[in-house]
C-alpha cells in the first residue's frame, strides 16, 4: 500500500514538474521569439523598383567599372542579363545555373564551330577585350577572311607572320613603328597606311600629294637628280607623274603635247632619244 502511494506521489510530482517546465519553456520562447518591434505591413505592400546600375555598383564596383570602360553593347540595365540576384548557395553549387547564358541573346555569330564563347570572351563585362589566345589565333580567318586572302594572294614578309605577332589582342591595331623605321626623319607613322595596305604591303599606292622625300628614301639617286634639276620638273612631285601605282612609268605626252615643230617630231619621235634623263633636265645628248 505504501509503495502504491509512493508511486502515485512520484507520478504527480513528475507531472507537476513537466507542467512547470513546459510553462517555463513557453515563457522563454515567448520572450525571445516575439521581439518588441512593431509590425509595419505597409513596408511590404508595394513592388520595389529594380536597382539601377549605379545602385548595383555600390557593391559591384569592379563590374561597373569594367562595363563603363569596355562594356561595348553590354552597357544596359543589369537585369537585362541577371534575372536572379543574391541567390547563390555554396552548398547547392548553383552558380552556373544562376549566371546568364550567351545564347539567351546571341546566336552563333562566329559560326557553329565557335560556341565556346567564354574561351575568348572571358569577362562578359568587357566583351570587346579579347586576349589573343591560341584558340582565337587559330580561327582568325573564320571572321577575317579578306585579310587572310590578301596575305595569300600578295606574298610579303607579313604573309609569313602569325596574326598574333602583330595583333596581340583582338581588335588591337599595332603601330608600324613596332617593326619598321620611317622613310625619313620625322615622318609620322600615321602616314604609312596611305601607301601600304598592311595585309598586302608590297602593293604600294599613294596620293598625288605624297611628299617626294618619301620616294627619295628608296630612290636616292633619282631623288638627288630631281632636287638639283633647274627644270620645271623640280616643282612636280613624284606621285604626280608616277601615279596610279608604284612602279608606273608615265609617257611624256601625258603632260607635254607637241612642243617641237612637226619636222623635228617626225625625225625624233621618241623624247628620250634627246632628253636622256627626265629627272635631270634639260640635259641633252646622244645615246651611245
Amino acid at each position: 500500500m505504501k509503495n502504491a502511494v509512493a508511486r502515485k506521489m512520484t507520478r504527480i510530482a513528475f507531472g507537476s514538474l513537466l507542467i512547470v517546465l513546459v510553462a517555463l519553456s513557453a515563457a522563454f520562447a515567448a520572450k525571445f521569439a516575439t521581439v518588441d518591434i512593431p509590425v509595419k505591413a505597409d513596408l511590404y505592400s508595394m513592388t520595389p523598383t529594380p536597382l539601377t546600375p549605379t545602385q548595383c555598383a555600390q557593391c559591384h564596383s569592379v563590374q561597373f567599372g569594367s562595363l563603363k570602360d569596355n562594356g561595348g553593347l553590354h552597357r544596359f540595365e543589369c537585369q537585362g542579363c541577371h534575372k536572379t540576384f543574391h541567390a547563390y548557395n555554396p552548398k547547392k553549387g548553383n552558380y552556373e545555373a544562376l549566371m546568364p547564358k550567351c545564347a539567351s541573346c546571341h546566336t552563333d555569330i562566329h559560326g557553329p564551330a565557335n560556341k565556346d564563347c567564354g574561351t575568348c570572351h572571358t569577362n562578359p563585362h568587357t566583351p570587346r577585350k579579347v586576349a589573343m589566345t591560341s584558340r582565337l589565333a587559330n580561327t582568325c580567318a573564320t571572321c577575317h577572311a579578306k585579310p587572310k586572302a590578301e596575305l595569300v594572294q600578295f606574298p610579303s614578309k607579313h604573309s609569313r607572320l602569325a596574326c598574333a605577332k602583330c595583333h596581340t589582342s583582338h581588335g588591337f591595331k599595332p603601330s608600324c613603328s613596332m617593326c619598321h623605321q620611317p622613310h625619313y626623319q620625322g615622318q609620322e607613322y600615321t602616314t604609312c597606311t596611305k601607301c601600304h595596305s598592311v595585309h598586302k604591303p608590297k602593293m604600294v599606292t599613294y596620293p598625288a600629294t605624297e611628299p617626294a622625300r618619301t620616294c627619295g628614301s628608296c630612290h636616292t639617286k633619282v631623288y638627288a637628280k630631281w632636287q638639283a634639276t633647274p627644270s620645271k620638273h623640280a616643282k612636280v612631285l613624284c606621285a604626280q607623274c608616277h601615279h596610279d601605282k608604284h612602279g608606273y612609268v608615265p609617257q611624256c605626252a601625258e603632260c607635254h603635247k607637241q612642243v617641237h615643230p612637226a619636222g623635228i617630231m617626225a625625225k625624233f619621235p621618241r623624247c628620250l632619244d634627246c632628253h636622256l634623263d627626265v629627272h635631270e633636265l634639260p640635259g641633252m645628248g646622244t645615246k651611245k
